[in-house]
């Protein structure tokens, strides 16, 4: 059995000097480094039991909070560009590379919209970093709950005359997980918020319309664990994107039963850990 993580943690400047939380939980030579972008509203901490769960293992996890999240700066729920985000995810990365000097492969794994900013990442900067693959959670590639319209114009408009405004984004937990001991600890949980600009909004509608033609430019290995009928994201937007792009070693798990869109906090979750350790360590041989 390896041994238990060492821990750590500080902040980093992103774009525009934001400061930016971070925390690691690495190994002292491990076989991989994974290195995971978090969903909207919620935060680094939010994959402790997907963490805990790979500790008997070799591997070293990082993590960030978005601006706007977390323990990170930044009026809560707000971006003024969704491209920010794009541009912190490169210079955590840059940070990371420069302060752990990684020796073993590294992973990049994004949940819904970490998913999106991950792969508005790689379309931009692929080659820029060693990365031996990516893991999709959920990616947001189209909303499945319907934006009211009046919601979207409010949006347009407000992002014209009142940017800084944040609007609820229609979500509620039961969405997130069928676990009645997690839905308690994101309702008491103080981090994790339920709130979107319309930069953030409106800059999503714009990414959905960049990646899905372009998929067909991602070449690395790739896995994605989605559900079925996810009540938050679009499942079939996820699977056609999937489908586009041109990495030779790919693979998608779909997971049915009611599953919802944090799978990795859901019920199921024991069997998505398996499933995520069994091709990781694929990618390694």
């Amino acid at each position: 059995m390896s041994s238990k993580y060492q821990r750590s943690e500080g902040y980093f400047k992103g774009y525009r000097n934001e400061s930016l939380f971070f925390q690691s939980w690495e190994k002292s030579n491990p076989e991989l480094n994974i290195i995971i972008t978090h969903g909207m509203g919620e935060h680094s901490e939010s994959y402790s039991r997907l963490i805990k769960y790979f500790e008997p293992n070799n591997f070293s996890f990082f993590a960030w909070d978005l601006r706007g999240h977390g323990r990170s700066n930044g009026k809560r729920g707000y971006a003024a560009n969704f491209n920010d985000f794009v541009y912190d995810m490169e210079l955590f990365l840059d940070e990371a590379f420069k302060t752990f000097k990684f020796k073993a492969p590294v992973i990049l794994l994004g949940h819904s919209m970490g998913g999106l900013i991950q792969t508005k990442f790689l379309l931009t900067n692929q080659n820029k970093f060693s990365i031996k693959g990516q893991v999709l959670s959920s990616p947001l590639f189209g909303f499945s709950v319907p934006v009211p319209a009046i919601k979207d114009k409010a949006a347009r408009w407000l992002n014209t005359l009142l940017p800084k405004v944040t609007l609820g984004n229609e979500l509620d937990n039961t969405m997130l997980t069928r676990d009645p001991e997690v839905i308690l600890e994101f309702e008491k949980d103080h981090l994790r918020h339920q709130v979107i600009s319309s930069g953030i909004y409106l800059g999503m509608i714009d990414g959905f319309a960049m990646v899905l033609p372009r998929a067909h430019e991602i070449n690395m290995p790739t896995f994605m664990q989605i559900a079925e009928n996810d009540p938050v994201v679009s499942s079939a937007k996820a699977k056609e994107f999937f489908e586009s792009i041109s990495a030779p070693n790919k693979r998608i798990i779909v997971y049915g039963d009611g599953a919802r869109h944090e799978n990795y906090n859901d019920i199921h979750r024991e069997t998505v850990y398996q499933d995520l350790e069994k091709n990781l360590r694929g990618w390694l041989k």
